[in-house]
């Protein structure tokens, strides 16, 4: 067993031998960094301004008022910059205090402190303690690898002292702050202060201040999604620094010690990233170039939507969810919120929802009227055999139950009768896209190879607000560059889906299926249109779906599996509950009616001929008021009477 003396002297020898090492590494940078000999073997050294300043080459992205979105500008990876004069002092000083205390002293590089560090490091055998400046960091985030060679690290040192020669102590400090990586995909002190604390980073408190920047030293290690006990302990090491350093007193030290952090993980980051994918689009130019341009992009994003939307949406993380609402008059998406941490917008199947488009749409501009008769019962299409929602078959009932109570085997059944190739061309008028070998009778289930997306299927059901008139959606309004003239305005082009009549005809439908059908806890929500889709089997569901409207606005709720398929409790009649929430909660009007056109009317039916019989024929002008019902009809195409060859004279009575 070694004697304490022993110990000691051969911890003053690794001490001496780690300073040797020491001096020698300085001597050696002092070379290359003092002198700056023309040696290509540690690489050209380039200071690249541009990467310094990318935080500054910006987008600002406008909602629907003409306001900021989030009262951010937002730059590369829709990260939001920073102006380092709006932030307060303890905010610059808590980074200052833990990552570089000498910062306003040095010039770019701290010697005592790499010497420092080299010694601990010796000590304890690993490379725990790091020397890198604030300056020095900056040029390894924007100019560097990570890797830990002699190299790098001396092209470090160079750079860093050129970045000194050429920029001041708060540009360097404002660069630095822009470019930080907070972990989960957060970059940039303002896009972590947004997303974590829901407020611009001038208004950060000083124990937010503190704990932002902990995480910075390991995103992983003090993540306070997943290590908050950690992110705690390192928090109070920062506020100790900073009382050490005199940059706060005891009674500041006291209460952001004690100040309680409350997380949020408000991000934006889907209406966002819509937007600049269609900006990109539109201009047809990469987002870097969209950012280079400087760009004013003004949107269609209504706040008080969006919010409500993210609200209702916490607590769902059990499986995808996303809110869309259109505005039914411009076409521009007012909210695309998910409880996603990236852009989503898959192919999934669309389920039921499909069936206004592929099955009714096609019978109705046909002839077929709301109450034409199907018998709803179990039947095989050759080796397809769809089936019904938990079994559950009503014989004869007319097309708009059919619709309400959302039977498949009604929709197979108009599929058949009409073709598979006439019915898709009707869904392609409503922007539904098919692949070459969606050819079979599941498409009217939504049995698709490729699927829809949640805007296409959407905007159909936005058509039919719009009486049958399609046109494409838009997150944009316009694009302006700078204060120049507008660069991009969507163009809006319509055209006809639908005759007006089969698109009121439809929508009446639809609020009787929100009324008493799949999509029933809408029912007190007030006038509006709805359906409802489930895809999934006896392992649960895959997609669920709930799209309503009014004439105002187009909504839909979306869940979809993530890790594991969804319980099958959680159906598209959930979805509709989320539906009736955001109505309220966003204050979105539901007492407008649906303007009736010329071409519908309020017609007498036989209704002894009905249930007897299940034809569908005009009452004759004698039939006695308790066999009358009244039917909304499509004045194209109206049923004939049963008994024909009564007086001519009765027509006009009838049409009165």
């Amino acid at each position: 067993m070694k004697k304490p003396l022993e110990n000691n002297v051969i911890k003053i020898s690794l001490i001496i031998v780690a300073v040797i090492i020491g001096v020698v590494l300085l001597t050696i940078g002092f070379f290359f960094i003092l002198i700056e000999p023309d040696i290509t073997a540690f690489g050209s050294d380039r200071l690249d301004v541009d990467k310094l300043n990318s935080y500054s080459q910006s987008v600002t992205l406008l909602d629907v008022f003409g306001n900021p979105i989030d009262d951010s500008i937002y730059f590369g990876n829709n990260n939001i910059s920073v102006c380092v004069d709006d932030l307060q002092d303890h905010t610059l000083n808590a980074f200052i205090a833990i990552e570089d205390k000498r910062f306003y002293s040095h010039h770019g590089v701290d010697y005592r402190r790499m010497a420092s560090a080299l010694i601990s490091n010796v000590k304890s055998g690993g490379f725990n303690e790091g020397a890198s400046t604030i300056t020095q960091q900056l040029i390894k985030n924007t100019h560097l690898s990570n890797k830990k060679t002699i190299k790098r690290k001396i092209s470090e040192i160079r750079l860093a002292r050129k970045l000194e020669r050429v920029y001041g102590k708060r540009q360097i400090l404002e660069s630095y702050l822009n470019v930080l990586y907070f972990g989960s995909g957060i970059r940039g002190l303002g896009t972590a202060s947004r997303v974590m604390f829901d407020k611009p980073a001038s208004e950060l408190t000083l124990a937010q201040s503190a704990a932002l920047a902990s995480i910075i030293n390991n995103p992983s290690k003090y993540s306070p999604y997943n290590n908050i006990e950690n992110l705690d302990k390192r928090k109070r090491l920062v506020l100790k620094q900073m009382l050490n350093q005199k940059m706060i007193s005891n009674a500041e030290y006291s209460d952001a010690v004690n100040e309680p952090l409350i997380f949020g993980n408000n991000r934006n980051i889907q209406y966002v990233t819509g937007a600049l994918k269609a900006a990109c689009s539109s201009l047809k130019c990469s987002e870097r170039t969209l950012f280079l341009n400087n760009y004013t992009i003004y949107t269609s994003f209504n706040p008080k939507i969006a919010n409500a939307a993210r609200t209702i949406l916490l607590g769902t993380d059990d499986y995808n969810a996303r809110i869309l609402v259109l505005n039914n008059h411009t076409g521009g998406i007012a909210c695309d919120e998910t409880n996603c941490t990236k852009f989503i917008n898959p192919r999934r199947s669309p389920a039921s929802t499909i069936k206004p488009f592929i099955s009714y749409a096609i019978a109705l501009e046909s002839g077929l009227n709301p109450l034409s008769q199907i018998v709803d019962e179990p039947t095989s299409f050759g080796d397809y055999a769809p089936t019904n929602y938990k079994g559950v078959y009503r014989g004869y009932i007319s097309l708009s139950d059919c619709l309400k109570y959302s039977s498949n085997v009604a929709a197979v059944k108009l599929m058949k009768q009409f073709g598979v190739e006439q019915s898709k061309s009707m869904a392609r008028q409503f922007g539904i896209k098919f692949a070459q070998s969606d050819n079979t009778l599941a498409l009217a289930l939504g049995g698709m190879e490729n699927g829809v997306t949640l805007p296409e299927i959407v905007n159909a059901y936005r058509t039919l607000a719009n009486g049958g008139k399609y046109s494409e959606v838009s997150y944009l309004e316009k694009i302006k560059n700078g204060d120049s003239a507008v660069t991009y305005k969507p163009e809006n082009k319509t055209t006809s889906a639908v005759n007006d009549d089969t698109a009121y005809l439809l929508t009446d439908m639809l609020i009787k299926c929100a009324q008493s059908g799949t999509a029933k806890k809408l029912k007190d929500i007030g006038i509006i249109a709805a359906k409802t889709g489930t895809n999934g089997d006896e392992k649960g569901n895959y997609d669920c779906y709930g799209i309503a409207y009014t004439p105002e606005y187009t909504i839909a709720v979306w869940f979809g599996a993530k890790d594991k398929p969804i319980p099958n409790s959680v159906t598209g009649a959930s979805c509709c509950d989320i539906i009736g929430r955001l109505c309220k909660t966003a204050d979105l009007d539901t007492t407008e009616p649906f303007v009736m056109p010329n071409s519908v009317a309020y017609f007498d039916i036989d209704y002894k001929e009905l249930a007897e019989n299940h034809e569908v024929y005009l009452a004759d002008p004698l039939l006695q008021p308790r066999y009358r019902v009244s039917a909304l009809l499509s004045k194209r195409h109206l049923p004939i009477r049963k008994n024909v060859d009564i007086l001519d004279y009765y027509d006009s009575y009838m049409w009165e």
